[in-house]
């Protein structure tokens, strides 16, 4: 479980990786296509997305990472259901897909959002 896949099914250009993590959410990223940087493609953010079983606690969730002006998107499982079911795990109902700041790593990025769920009580 502790290795990278690819992850299929993405409309949009470029591979995307994700990882699972222990907290059976899932790390994505999509790296820069080869002379990427030359052509003057910036590269995507390191995405986080966390699994909710309802969409008013993922909204909630969402909200407070906006307060901590970080970026976050709720997706229906459908739609984030790409990287947990390469991941080999279940789909969720919804999903709070969190774009981490430049230069944070996942695991920075996790100490951060566990810390919002428990002082939200989700």
């Amino acid at each position: 479980m502790s290795g990278f896949v690819r992850v299929y099914g993405s409309f949009r250009v470029g591979s995307v990786v994700a990882r699972p993590l222990a907290s059976g959410w899932v790390w994505a990223s999509r790296p820069l296509p080869a002379g990427g940087l030359l052509a003057g493609f910036s590269p995507a953010p390191i995405c986080l997305f966390i699994p909710f079983s309802s969409r008013g606690f993922a909204v909630k969730f969402a909200q407070l990472v906006g307060c901590v002006g970080w970026r976050s998107w709720v997706r229906p499982g459908v739609s984030g259901s790409q990287v947990f079911s390469a991941c080999s795990l279940s789909v969720p109902a919804f999903a709070v897909k969190v774009a981490l700041p430049s230069g944070w790593s996942a695991c920075s990025g996790c100490v951060v959002l566990s810390s919002l769920l428990l002082s939200a009580s989700l």
